[in-house]
């Protein structure tokens, strides 16, 4: 497919104002990653669509004269020239190589690339870098033709052209010799050759170019006539550009198929006085030149025709089946949908106001500043001039509007209600500022510059918004359905109303909006920021794209848009553009990248990305991208660096710092587009914030942690023991106290019994109470010892007492104990000298002070296994009533000190009560409890 490239299509050029370091272009292609180069008189270009990088001597490259370049799959730029060295670009350092012959001058005028490898060639030799020297592989020894040419291929060697010019020979590693014939007119009109891959060999010249297949020796002739429509090209070269055949010459640039024809073809108009052009990998087309830099069209912008470039065109309109294009100065002009183009239709050499077509008089009509042109059929028409008015300046209408059998039109102080025979104004309506005339709803809408207003019933009112006036200065009236019109506004958007309600159009705050069209309810703005369009979705309608100057428009200012067939014809104040509606849209970012990562000022490399910590370190990170987009400045991305950041940050700078990181392994990654990059380097720690050295230091604090707390628990243990035998060595020194304290008692009340007996004479009865006493102190001295004894020995015990007390009463005293059969009297433990005290103060302070027999009962009943209960039960006058109350205190006061000492040892639990015997019936008595239970 060919395609036209007038001189004022919407390029972009780049010259020394942008950074070039000239506008001698020789040369440009686009390397492995993307970046274009471009090869100039005063150094070497690297451009990645923000920023050009300029590569000279101060770089080591051996001259500034660069004037060709090779890009290989690996990477590097290999540039040429007329010097001693020669190499390549990787990485933005320059790599130089000189020749194994000392200070030999290179001249590789027919270069050759074949892979990675460039084989510099000249008119007499061939050199290939060989361990960092330009070895020589091939040398004519004579200018005499048919001398051999240097191949790198896997088995031919050379070829040498015929003395006719007419035959080459090629030379096979094995000696064999092949002829290829039918050379003559591409061997003696050479401009460049050179092989372009391992088995492709090419000639050029003004007027043909060939291709020698060199493993099936077809060759392939083409000329420039048949292929692009060009009789003669001169500077024709066929180069290998992102894994393409490219050729191009003055004129054009194209790309061959696999037959070798030219395909994609873009020509380039004379005016540019180009002699080189290469196409990217979005197929934008680079074009070079000597004067005038670099120009670059876009693949968008060339599916654009473009019309009548810097003229203002204000509007379009369709006039019956037509469509007119109102250009200011110019007049009307037609539309030629096959040839996509504009044609004279009627001349006016003033200001256009409007083409308008009034379906229900059938009537066109093309008004201009002094007159308006009426037309009913393609033949018939009428002019109205207006040579009455001063400046011969037309004051019935600037646009026509047919509304209740009456044309209105506006002009300069108000609206005109119009006859539509002679077009004699019948009525004026006054009103400053009108912009636009639309019938809708049975009333005539007038826009102005300060709001909405209306016609109705022959009155000219404001248009009232649920009781407010909408005044923002409306530029012109869209109708988008039976119900709802869009009002276009200068500087405040779009509205959407059906003059009752009425709401923004999103996204269109602020926008100038000259005109609108709805096209099957999509609405496209032609506004001061390019061309928007709105989609209906979900009853609101939201922004689906827009179209700058990026994509083809001619300007920014676009007046106006009408859609015909699958094309857009926009009216701009640089001419006329015709774009696809569904115009393919490139996105022309090939690539982002961390153009440089610093720390501390030490850049960061994969083979130098580890540093050791420093307090208050920096961490400076360059983020670049390349990207061909027209007016590129706005770039979002995001990024985050691990384990620091988990979550993506966005931004737009394109420098990012972190300070102060501590030692770790860091990730820094970022995104855009599905386009992802990353690099990773490490900060050691000092030999204080290594692991081993934190964990030596956790491990022994938490040593010594355990430590301390075994040693604290240790002695807090030893202390409680200590004091827990201190307790218990004074609790038994205290019972034993207690014990010698109630031993008295009994004994001093059986000395007192033995006295009397004496006192009486009563010498048998004294003598047999004094053997019963004596036994009774023995086996009690014997126990006392003891601080436990058996049921058995305690019921021994008290059976022993209570009949010395009986013998003491005389007969006055009986007793009764009572034993549980649960209860296992032998292996049963209570403490010594427990029970008798208590059954002491029931026969003391209960019977003794009564006047007839009273009666002491124990029993012993069983709880549970570790518990028993023992009840001691007296019927006597009671403790109330004793005149004893001071002693019987006393020796519940000790009572209740041995249990308190008793209860401390954790040997037993013992609780006791007393309580006198039914008081309420004048029953008197005594019972005291005791609950008892071993540990």
């Amino acid at each position: 497919m060919l395609w036209s490239f007038s001189y004022s299509q919407q390029y972009t050029n780049i010259t020394v104002k942008d950074g070039l370091p000239s506008n001698h272009i020789y040369k440009m292609v686009q390397d492995a990653y993307g970046f274009i180069w471009f090869a100039t008189d005063k150094g070497l270009v690297k451009y990645n669509g923000n920023t050009l990088k300029t590569f000279t001597t101060k770089n080591s490259l051996s001259t500034n004269d660069i004037w060709g370049i090779h890009p290989t799959p690996d990477g590097n730029l290999w540039y040429l020239s007329k010097t001693s060295k020669l190499g390549y670009i990787k990485n933005d350092s320059v790599y130089a190589f000189e020749s194994e012959v000392k200070n030999e001058i290179f001249t590789p005028n027919y270069t050759s690339q074949i892979g990675n490898q460039i084989i510099l060639t000249s008119n007499s030799r061939a050199h290939e870098l060989i361990n960092d020297k330009w070895k020589l592989v091939s040398e004519k020894t004579s200018l005499k033709k048919g001398t051999p040419v240097y191949l790198k291929h896997p088995t031919i060697t050379s070829y040498e052209t015929s003395t006719n010019l007419d035959t080459i020979k090629l030379t096979y590693k094995n000696g064999n010799i092949k002829k290829v014939p039918n050379l003559k007119k591409i061997l003696t009109t050479v401009h460049y050759r050179g092989q372009i891959t391992d088995s492709l060999f090419y000639w050029t010249a003004d007027k043909y170019y060939s291709i020698l297949n060199l493993n099936t020796l077809k060759l392939y002739k083409r000329n420039f006539k048949d292929e692009v429509g060009i009789s003669k090209s001169q500077h024709t070269r066929i180069q290998l550009i992102n894994n393409q055949i490219q050729i191009t010459g003055r004129g054009f640039v194209g790309i061959l198929d696999e037959n070798y024809h030219i395909t994609k073809t873009v020509l380039i108009p004379k005016k540019l006085d180009a002699h080189f052009a290469m196409i990217d990998k979005k197929e934008t087309v680079w074009i070079a030149t000597f004067l005038h830099g670099v120009y670059k069209l876009t693949k968008a912008k060339r599916s654009i025709k473009y019309a009548y470039e810097h003229e203002n065109i204000l509007k379009t309109n369709k006039i019956n089946d037509t469509i007119i294009a109102n250009i200011y100065n110019k007049g009307f002009f037609k539309y030629q949908p096959d040839k996509k183009d504009f044609i004279p239709f009627i001349n006016q050499n003033n200001y256009i106001f409007s083409s308008n077509y009034i379906d229900s008089l059938k009537t066109a009509f093309y008004i201009s500043e002094n007159k308006i042109i009426r037309k009913k059929n393609t033949k018939d028409s009428e002019e109205f001039n207006f040579t009455e008015y001063p400046f011969y300046t037309n004051q019935t209408a600037r646009d026509l509007t047919y509304y209740n059998n009456y044309l209105y039109g506006d002009f300069t102080a108000g609206i005109n209600k119009i006859d539509t025979n002679n077009l004699k104004i019948l009525k004026v309506y006054n009103q400053r500022g009108i912009t636009n005339l639309m019938v809708f709803k049975d009333r005539l809408l007038v826009a102005t510059t300060n709001g909405l207003k209306q016609i109705k019933n022959e009155a000219l009112s404001e248009v009232t918004f649920n009781k407010q006036i909408f005044s923002k200065p409306i530029l012109s009236i869209t109708k988008i359905s039976k119900t709802h019109v869009l009002l276009n506004t200068d500087g405040f958007g779009s509205f959407i109303t059906d003059l009752n309600k009425i709401e923004q159009l999103p996204k269109s705050e602020f926008l100038i909006v000259n005109n609108a069209f709805v096209e099957n309810k999509d609405i496209w703005l032609a506004s001061n920021s390019g061309l928007f369009k709105y989609v209906l979705k979900d009853e609101n309608y939201t922004l689906e794209k827009k179209l700058t100057v990026a994509n083809g428009i001619p300007s920014q200012q676009v007046n106006d848009i009408y859609i015909y067939n699958n094309d857009l014809i926009l009216s701009t104040n640089n001419g006329i553009a015709i774009l696809p509606k569904k115009q393919e849209i490139t996105n022309q970012l090939l690539d982002i990248y961390i153009d440089k990562l610093t720390y501390n000022n030490q850049t960061v490399t994969k083979n130098n990305n580890t540093f050791k910590y420093l307090e208050n370190n920096n961490i400076s990170i360059a983020i670049s991208r390349i990207d061909f987009t027209e007016n590129n400045t706005n770039f979002s991305y995001n990024y985050k660096l691990e384990p620091l950041l988990s979550d993506w940050k966005a931004t737009e700078t394109t420098n990012i710092n972190f300070n102060d990181l501590q030692p770790n392994t860091y990730i820094f990654k970022v995104e855009s587009q599905n386009i992802k990059k990353k690099i990773e380097f490490t900060i050691t720690p000092l030999w204080h914030q290594t692991f081993w050295f934190k964990a030596i230091v956790l491990l022994t604090l938490t040593s010594l942690f355990f430590r301390a707390v075994w040693y604290l628990s240790k002695r807090s243990q030893q202390q409680k023991s200590k004091k827990l035998f201190q307790e218990k060595q004074l609790s038994e020194i205290q019972l034993k106290a207690l014990r010698s304290q109630m031993n008295p008692h009994f004994v001093f009340n059986s000395l007192a019994a033995i006295q009397y007996f004496i006192n009486e004479n009563n010498f048998e009865a004294s003598e047999k109470y004094l053997v019963k006493f004596s036994k009774l102190i023995r086996r009690f001295f014997e126990l006392s010892k003891e601080t436990t004894i058996t049921l058995t020995e305690e019921i021994k015990l008290l059976t022993n007492y209570l009949e010395i007390e009986k013998l003491r009463f005389r007969e006055k005293l009986e007793y009764q104990i009572n034993i549980d059969d649960a209860i296992d009297i032998k292996n049963t433990k209570i403490p010594t000298m427990l029970l008798q005290p208590i059954v002491e103060n029931a026969v003391n302070h209960g019977i003794f002070n009564k006047f007839d027999t009273g009666t002491v009962t124990i029993n012993f009943k069983k709880v549970d296994t570790l518990t028993y209960k023992v009840l001691i039960i007296d019927d006597g006058v009671g403790f109330i009533n004793t005149k004893s109350k001071s002693k019987k205190i006393k020796s519940s006061n000790v009572l209740q000190q041995r249990l308190t000492y008793l209860n401390t040892l954790e040997e037993w639990e013992i609780l006791y009560f007393t309580e006198e015997l039914h008081p309420k019936n004048d029953e008197k008595g005594n019972i005291s409890t005791f609950i008892i239970k071993s540990k």
